[in-house]
């Protein structure tokens, strides 16, 4: 078996509950993951959203944006205990793993865009003036989808069901990363923020060891984050998903760039 991503020691910064995926897809190919979670999740109250679960049929969409809404979505399903399949009611969701939970769940997905993004989402949902739309999701959620939903005419109801917190990293984890990194790994824009707060409330020593990491994201929000906080993106893949990332991350293996990454890079002089 081919081991491209041999003795590379790659970032994952997903919380634990959700980094296992990347890990083992990096692992197989050699890697060596430094495991470095810098979010959490914690349940809102959502009072909205248990009015909501009471009138699902008065919904024309119920639109999931990430596996962690659907987790959460979920938990208040089973407090109300009202099952989901009793509300035959129209589902779009966004990204290969949204749809995969969806589907363990026994929950047929009825839309889900190509390219995986909130926006694109909103776009392929067809006429939906004065059509009534739920979307539980995390309470600091980008604004785009319900903007532009809103102005095609359509009636969101935006539930704040969670809040990403940021992640207290253990002294192991910092002594793993204070050796170095080849690549840092983005899932999301929360995880470029959180993972620069850690690092700004760090001493320098475990800002040198990644400067000159490459930077991978998942898609264009995440790297519009990256680069707004003064991060360079080296890596993106052309499919939103942890096997499209990981896909990009061996297809620089051979580059000059990626043989380099161990380099100090003076242009990441900001970690």
């Amino acid at each position: 078996m081919q081991r491209p991503l041999l003795e590379k020691r790659i970032v994952v910064t997903r919380s634990p509950d959700q980094a296992e995926e990347l890990c083992a897809r990096l692992e197989a190919l050699g890697a060596q993951c430094i495991r470095f979670p810098v979010i959490d999740f914690v349940p809102l109250p959502a009072p909205e959203l248990d009015v909501a679960l009471t009138r699902l049929n008065q919904y024309t969409w119920l639109i999931f944006t990430s596996a962690n809404a659907v987790r959460f979505f979920w938990q208040r399903l089973e407090t109300n205990r009202l099952p989901i399949t009793d509300h035959r009611l129209p589902i779009a969701a966004v990204g290969s793993a949204t749809q995969q939970l969806l589907a363990e769940k026994g929950v047929q997905v009825d839309f889900v865009p190509e390219e995986f993004t909130g926006e694109q989402l909103a776009l392929g949902l067809g006429n939906v003036a004065g059509r009534r739309i739920l979307l539980p999701r995390a309470r600091i959620g980008r604004p785009e989808i319900v903007n532009l939903l809103r102005e095609r005419g359509a009636l969101v109801d935006d539930i704040a069901l969670y809040e990403t917190v940021t992640a207290v990293p253990t002294p192991d984890v910092l002594a793993e990363l204070e050796k170095g990194a080849n690549v840092l790994t983005f899932t999301s824009p929360s995880s470029v923020r959180n993972f620069l707060e850690i690092l700004g409330t760090r001493p320098d020593r475990f800002r040198k060891p990644v400067r000159s990491a490459l930077v991978a994201v998942i898609g264009p929000s995440t790297a519009a984050e990256a680069e707004k906080s003064g991060l360079r993106v080296d890596i993106m893949p052309q499919e939103y998903t942890i096997e499209g990332l990981v896909t990009a991350v061996v297809e620089h293996q051979t580059s000059d760039f990626f043989k380099k990454s161990d380099v100090y890079d003076p242009h990441k002089e900001h970690l």
